[in-house]
């Protein structure tokens, strides 16, 4: 089989390099052409149409054309111009090896849809397949440990930070707990040392992932830090307090700058790590302290990039839940973005807080965005067009299709009239810590409910509705169907559920 590979100025190099690597692999010959334009991208089948009928020689013996997948237009019409099937490639040149095994093992390709959207499943597979092999180099080139997890930049890790009173509070945080890598309990300086082990202890038999605190109280960490994986807490200030416990020397320590200036935070930090080092504190990672916008943000993801210059041996966290909770921006974007800079930074540890309603799932979306930004690293591309996204609220492509036109159009303006069903009424919840959406039926009249149905799926709770026998009226149907839809989105996407009001 002989591909022609179809490509603008800009990326005729790599798409060389590409052709290369195919043909060692598989059993085909591939051929690149460079047409006279700068960027792959900017191809469109008028384009094709054109050019193509130039370069006849070049087409001889080849059995199928490649064009990028970002060309625009119906590659069939080129087609029928040069007599050789032309289909459209990956958008990103990287994914045509994968294209070429697919073709050696039959997949059929498209003269208008791009071979990425074909190939999804081949690709989730070989992204999955990058992950588990960014996190064996990690183990084999990291720092240090905490508990069984390697520190290193190659695969960042986050950092959970709870703030619980009490320990029937965790089982709240299950879903951040199990989106996490490791879990950190914040306590106050005043906070009962007694009650802040038992809290330790809790968790730990709770889960198997590494635990720390994170205080300034140091009556607290000499109690508790030995019950501990990692200690979050003290400043440069405070360093010698610390040394004064040489039972915690095995203990990860993260030390935390105090000063302004970015020289400074840099020159405090390296002084502080060698002070610690040369007492025996191996296991440090610095904070250089993100802050939150418009009081200094900028300047501190600067001492963030120096600091990792300067210390690229030493381990860093950034604390992303400063920016999460001190702004009122949907944290989907925010943690996205600052793990996007914090990867090319080469930043290790990055530490977030569930503490409000507007930062619920920001584990998960943290841990999602830093793999987003591994991969890309990885493939050498941005954070796009990759098996796993954030897309949440928006869509990345229009999906709809146009209906047929009908005969007879009816513009819907006024609402049922509202009546109440005989059979009584509902009230309706969200229950973000299980997870499940909470449906209780009322009797005509009473104040206490007759049934609570709990579940996920609004089909499957409207289903044991009726099988309850609970409802009579038409437009009460219609009315659970749509507030068990709009608390179906919010359970999906963290937003707060009120019945008989907008979601949005």
């Amino acid at each position: 089989m002989k591909l022609l590979l179809v490509t603008g100025r800009v990326a005729s190099k790599y798409l060389n390099d590409i052709a290369v690597e195919v043909k060692n692999k598989y059993p085909v010959d591939v051929d690149v052409l460079v047409l006279p334009i700068p960027i792959a991208a900017m191809i469109n089948v008028n384009y094709l149409l054109r050019e193509l009928p130039r370069y006849m020689d070049r087409l001889k013996g080849v059995d199928l054309v490649i064009v990028p997948g970002y060309s625009t237009g119906d590659m069939s019409i080129a087609s029928h111009s040069i007599g050789i099937p032309v289909v459209k490639g990956p958008r990103y040149a990287h994914d045509i090896p994968i294209m070429v095994k697919a073709l050696l093992d039959g997949v059929e390709f498209s003269t208008i849809i791009p071979a990425d959207d074909i190939l999804i499943r081949q690709i989730e597979e070989r992204e999955h397949k990058i992950l588990e092999e960014v996190k064996k180099q990690a183990r084999e080139n990291m720092v240090f440990k905490i508990g069984e997890l390697p520190i290193s930049s190659l695969y960042p890790l986050v950092v959970l930070e709870l703030y619980l009173n009490d320990t029937n509070e965790i089982d709240r945080y299950k879903k951040a707990i199990e989106s996490t890598d490791i879990v950190i309990i914040g306590f106050s300086y005043d906070f009962d040392v007694e009650k802040a082990i038992e809290i330790v202890e809790k968790l730990r038999e709770k889960t198997n992932k590494p635990i720390g605190i994170d205080t300034g109280d140091f009556e607290l960490i000499k109690r508790a830090g030995n019950r501990v994986d990692i200690i979050n807490g003290v400043t440069v200030d405070n360093i010698d307090k610390l040394v004064e416990m040489p039972e915690l020397r095995d203990k990860s320590i993260i030390v935390i700058s105090t000063s302004k200036s970015i020289e400074d935070k840099v020159k405090e930090l390296e002084d502080t790590i060698l002070f610690l080092r040369e007492r025996g504190f191996n296991k440090t990672i610095v904070d250089p302290v993100l802050m939150p916008p418009l009081q200094g943000l900028i300047d501190s993801i600067k001492a963030y990039y120096e600091v990792k210059r300067k210390m690229p041996s030493i381990p860093v966290i950034m604390g992303v839940g400063n920016i999460t909770e001190l702004t009122d921006v949907d944290s989907i974007g925010v943690n996205s973005i600052l793990a996007f800079m914090g990867v090319e930074i080469g930043i290790e540890l990055y530490l977030t807080t569930e503490s409000s309603i507007k930062t619920r799932y920001s584990t998960w979306e943290l841990r999602r965005a830093l793999d987003m930004a591994i991969l890309a690293r990885e493939l050498k591309r941005p954070p796009k067009d990759l098996s796993i996204n954030l897309l949440i609220a928006k869509s990345k492509r229009k999906k709809g299709f146009m209906l047929p036109t009908a005969s007879i159009m009816v513009k819907a303006l006024e609402k049922p009239e509202f009546k109440h069903d005989p059979k009584g009424y509902f009230k309706i919840a969200v229950d973000y810590e299980k997870n499940e959406i909470i449906v209780q039926h009322y009797k005509p009249g009473s104040l206490e409910p007759s049934i609570e149905i709990r579940g996920i799926d609004p089909y499957a709770i409207l289903g044991e509705i009726i099988k309850q026998n609970l409802l009579s009226l038409e437009t009460h149907y219609f009315y659970l169907g749509y507030e068990l839809s709009k608390a179906y989105i919010a359970l999906k996407t963290g937003k707060e559920y009120e019945q008989d009001k907008d979601l949005y």
